[in-house]
This record gives structure tokens, sequence and C-alpha cells, in this order.
């Protein structure tokens, strides 16, 4: 994540340098309100130190229906918050050591798949290049608030609360976070000022699970839109 972060920062200044694809100007519109359709790629994981055996978090598919406003503060850069409609799937497959007071210790093996409902509140810079007289490219960063509507946990699965048991054999039923927020950057071209078609990286920056599990949310997003 660091790394396309850091890719994508020095694009936007390096490209900055070149007077001829950025417009000082004064915008003719103020706002402008667009519309997003997506399909994406998601992921919530746990804390590597949580299953002792085996622990594994494929990715997903998913959808993203939202709008975006942009507020013009000059022709080459916008203030653009949004609002989408989510949906996130994933599996999880999970072995841990269970401790059995005198007896040989088993193991406890578990999968399922997961998936969540999200309302997500985005508020990017953009900054907008002219390649072409009818072609932008945009370059966009900012963080967001999300809220999960519904969790689903397929199977669920439970993990060791070595804490709440001195010799390790109480298991916890997991429990997903509903509130999340981190940060989403990401590029799109616009093309005759109307047509968008872009690519994001969602990275959530609190704990994806509650009692200590830990976790991060993540998801590429790939859309295509229409601007007003």
């Amino acid at each position: 994540m660091k790394r396309i972060y850091t890719i994508l920062a020095l694009l936007a200044v390096t490209l900055s340098s070149y007077a001829s694809i950025l417009d000082m100007g004064t915008p003719s519109k103020l706002f402008t309100i667009g519309a997003r359709l997506g399909i994406n790629t998601s992921n919530r994981t746990v804390d590597g130190d949580v299953f002792d055996k085996w622990s594994n978090n494929a990715w997903g598919t998913g959808i993203d229906v939202g709008i975006v406003a942009d507020m013009n503060l000059r022709n080459f850069i916008s203030l653009q918050p949004g609002f989408f409609f989510e949906s996130r799937s994933g599996s999880y497959a999970y072995v841990s050591t269970m401790a059995i007071p005198g007896q040989i210790d088993d193991v406890l093996s578990q999968y399922g798949k997961m998936r969540s409902y999200n309302f997500t509140i985005p508020v990017m810079v953009a900054l907008h290049f002219d390649l072409a007289p009818a072609i932008k490219w945009n370059v966009e960063v900012g963080p967001y608030i999300q809220l999960i509507l519904k969790n689903s946990l397929g199977n669920g699965f439970m993990y060791p609360d070595i804490a709440a048991s001195i010799d390790g054999t109480s298991y916890n039923t997991a429990r997903a976070s509903k509130f999340d927020f981190g940060f989403k950057f990401g590029t799109s071209l616009t093309l005759f000022n109307h047509f968008n078609a872009g690519i994001h990286y969602m990275a959530g920056s609190l704990d994806a699970w509650k009692n200590g599990l830990g976790g991060r949310n993540k998801a590429w997003v790939f859309s295509i839109g229409y601007n007003f």
C-alpha cells in the first residue's frame, strides 16, 4: 500500500511541473455531481498470531454504487466527497491448537464465508491533468468513514481466548466491527468531461474485529461513471 501511494504521489508531483497539462484557471462550474458503478475485490483479515496453525482469508467480490460531488477550487484541483453503498465478501480458513487438560492437544479447524453491506463516505482531494483536449487524468486521495450495516459469517468461527482461561481452553465467537475509518486513493480518466473510469484502493485503519482479533478491511474498486 505504501509503495502504491508513493508512486501516485511521485507521478502527481512530476506531472504538476508541466504547466501545459495543469490548468490553473477558474472553473466554469463551482459544483458538479457524478454517478459511479463498480465492482470490487475485498478482504477482511485477522491478526497473524490469533490462530497458531493456519490462518487464511481469501479475497471475494462485490459491488459499489454511489455518487460523487466535485467542489471545484480551480480547474486542476477539486474537493470530492462521495456517498456509496457497497457489498463485500470473502472466505476464511483457520486452524488452531485446542488445549485439553490431561489429554493430548487437539486442533480446531473451521472455514466459511463472509459478507457485509456498508455505507461509505469518502472525502478526497482530486488533481486533474489535461492529457489531451478531451482527456483528463485524475489522481485522488483522502480519508473515508464506513458504517457496516450488516455482517454475516457463514458457519461462524471461534477463536481462542487465552485471557479468559488460564489453561487456554476457552473459545469465544468472533464479532465483526460495525465501523471503520481508512484512506482511499487511486486514479481515473475522464473523457469529454463526462465519462469516467477509475481504480481505487481502500485501506482500513481500524480493527476489523472486536475482542482482540485485530485485522484490517481492504478493497480494490474498479468503477465506471458519468459526470452530469
